[in-house]
């Protein structure tokens, strides 16, 4: 199983080159423009959540978007059925499809926190940093994760693109991402706890701060994708 993973992550690494510009673009040139341009309408505390809420849209989202479309494609191209003969676990496959894309995304999240800081918008200890890597390596397993389980629920490749992307930016924005968990209505409170975003969300926002307790939400984002692993795991991926 260790030799089909190595040979797809391979594969996927050099397919990566096809869409390096786009990527590069969108990894380092749009972080460094939103900084920029919404610094100087957030400002004092809400900074946090501004930043925090681009690491989520660019980490967490990412397995969302990019999973679906890699399984949609590789079910069109005949590759899925070769992986699951194999007997590579889903879970794996799905983490493995979207390294190229994770790796950029963490880096990228990484590079917004480093121009924030730069721009004296906020500090971060070291201890900070630490936690914010574990959130952001956290935050893409859980993402890649809600897009394994879409992908298995639709076939259709045309409608699983239309619905990743309502569902991701869906979950980017209509979450409590950018504004605190604490303002939203205690009625809808059950709804958001549902949503993936608002673990990588907390996590990534307390990272920030240096608090402990984003330990506690790296748990809960952690344990988020491992249920929908175990989910999509006895639903099964339908080739």
């Amino acid at each position: 199983m260790l030799r089909e993973l190595t040979s797809l992550a391979e594969m996927f690494f050099k397919e990566a080159k096809a869409w390096l510009a786009a990527s590069l673009f969108f990894a380092v040139m749009l972080p460094i423009a939103f900084v920029f341009g919404f610094s100087y309408i957030v400002r004092g505390p809400a900074i946090y959540y501004l930043i925090s809420g681009m690491m989520v849209f660019d980490v967490a989202v990412t397995g969302m978007l990019v999973v679906p479309n890699s399984i949609g494609w590789d079910r069109e191209d005949g590759r899925l059925s070769l992986m699951i003969s194999m007997g590579v676990p889903l879970w794996a496959y799905a983490l493995t499809s979207t390294l190229v894309n994770n790796l950029f995304a963490i880096g990228s999240g990484l590079l917004v926190l480093g121009v924030a800081v730069a721009m004296r918008y906020l500090a971060v200890s070291l201890s900070g940093l630490a936690m914010l890597t574990l959130a952001l390596l956290a935050s893409s397993f859980q993402g890649s994760m809600v897009g394994l389980l879409i992908a298995s629920r639709i076939r259709n490749l045309r409608v699983l693109q239309q619905v990743t992307q309502i569902v991701a930016f869906g979950f980017s924005f209509f979450a409590p991402v950018y504004f605190p968990l604490s303002v939203v209505p205690r009625y809808l409170l059950p709804l958001a706890m549902l949503e993936p975003t608002t673990y990588a969300a907390q996590a990534i926002r307390l990272s920030l701060r240096g608090s402990p307790a984003s330990l506690v939400w790296d748990l809960g984002t952690v344990v988020y994708g491992a249920v929908i692993a175990a989910i999509v795991g006895r639903l099964g991926l339908k080739a």
